[in-house]
């Protein structure tokens, strides 16, 4: 019987690894727009996203029943779309393959291949290189096993728009208007600037769990691109202080870009999270929270830590090397933070602890070892809980898996793989 147990453990685990990786393969069924309510109301947006879809055969625009602030774009069945094979034909790499299953056009530095001898406007079938085996400017039929057809488009910039020696062709290569998932293409610029934000729906989850309300100090600790950052400012209204870190040069660029583009009151600031922390600094010092990092202990009512991670929630997923010594390289990193987040959290205080990937380590094995470390730390179980629950791991029982949100094959909403744990601190943690 004991062997017959195992043997069922076994399979089991087998087919729900096999579920796991043919999702994670597929589009989700549904886009999410995330509304700028500093700019805007979520009906103005619906009805302009209306106009521009109503001669979509089968567009589904509606409004998501749970989050005030965003609008869902259903994916078009499939059997209602030309998906007809080509003769012509154009290549391109997985990377730009995989946006193109969630609604985008080809831009020029994606394309790999195109025949000779296709003209602007023809019509192409489009081909994935799962394995990067396609050499840039491939002039014939790309013979692979390993070549996946992606849908159907027409030609927007020619083989001596694309290749040839010192170009550096950007813009739109191939205009898609079909493609294998059925997502409503995407067309940039058809709303006002700053207006709305094509957004993973577990991240703007992960923005309402952090619930920031006008006149918290509220921190950002990994901030970039912004898309949750500028969020946190339109819940706040702008009203408070909200501090963004980052430490790339060129990702802080793209904070200050993405804050100004939606009218967002932010306090940015390069720097490396884990070390903006400085237990030296008195509470009686005159050092306030816009002379910038390091700051003092108990700094922020809130804290979003959307921490670094493998990534391999992302979908879908055509092809992905990462070497096992990189994806656990994250949870040292991982810890680094959550130790500076606990310290710099106020007394009641709310921190939201998320990644978008799927592994335990990263996940529920970093609650595990967090709530180990830091008595100070209780886990909650948000308001809004829209995700599944967590994976049985060792030191969470049922009631702490069932506070967790993972969303996966099997969660409520078809969207990337994420993770989201809310944690409320209780007392004060020594610092000696």
């Amino acid at each position: 019987m004991i062997v017959k147990s195992q043997n069922e453990n076994t399979d089991r685990q087998k087919e729900e690894l096999t579920e796991l990786l043919q999702w994670l393969c597929t589009a989700p069924n549904i886009s999410s727009y995330r509304i700028n309510t500093l700019v805007g109301t979520t009906e103005e947006i619906l009805s302009e996203m209306k106009k521009k879809f109503k001669n979509i055969s089968g567009a589904s625009i509606e409004l998501c029943p749970y989050l005030p602030d965003v609008i869902i774009v259903r994916n078009i069945n499939v059997k209602d779309l030309d998906l007809t094979r080509r003769s012509l034909e154009v290549v391109i790499d997985v990377h730009c393959a995989e946006s193109v299953l969630r609604g985008a056009h080809i831009f020029a530095p994606g394309v790999m291949g195109m025949l000779t001898g296709i003209t602007l406007n023809d019509k192409v079938s489009i081909y994935a290189d799962l394995e990067n085996n396609c050499r840039k400017g491939f002039q014939k039929v790309f013979n692979s096993d390993k070549k996946l057809f992606i849908g159907n488009g027409i030609v927007k910039m020619t083989r001596s728009d694309l290749f040839g020696e010192n170009l550096n062709p950007s813009g739109v290569a191939v205009e898609v208007y079909s493609n294998i998932s059925g997502c409503i293409l995407i067309e940039p610029n058809f709303l006002p600037e700053g207006s709305c934000l094509l957004q993973n729906l577990p991240s703007i989850i992960c923005t309402h769990v952090l619930n920031p309300i006008p006149g918290e100090c509220v921190l950002d600790m990994c901030a970039a691109p912004g898309n949750k950052t500028t969020h946190i400012a339109a819940l706040m209204r702008n009203e408070g202080t909200l501090v963004a870190i980052d430490k790339t040069p060129s990702k802080i660029k793209q904070l200050q870009r993405n804050g100004a583009k939606f009218k967002t009151k932010v306090s940015i600031y390069q720097a490396d999270s884990t070390k903006i922390l400085d237990y030296t600094i008195s509470t009686q010092s005159e050092r306030l929270i816009s002379d910038g990092p390091p700051f003092r202990s108990e700094s922020f009512d809130k804290i979003l830590l959307d921490a670094p991670c493998s990534a391999l929630g992302k979908r879908p997923q055509l092809c992905n090397k990462s070497s096992e010594k990189v994806i656990k390289s994250f949870v040292p990193l991982q810890r680094k933070l959550l130790r500076n987040a606990v310290h710099l959290l106020k007394v009641n205080g709310k921190l939201v602890y998320s990644t978008c990937t799927i592994t335990q380590a990263e996940n529920e094995g970093m609650v595990a070892w967090f709530l180990t470390k830091f008595k100070c730390m209780r886990l909650c179980k948000a308001e809004l809980h829209v995700g599944g629950s967590g994976w049985p791991t060792e030191g969470l029982c049922d009631t702490d898996l069932e506070k967790l949100q993972r969303f996966g094959p099997n969660s409520n909403v078809d969207s990337v793989g994420f993770f989201i744990a809310l944690f409320v601190k209780e007392f004060s943690v020594d610092t000696t």
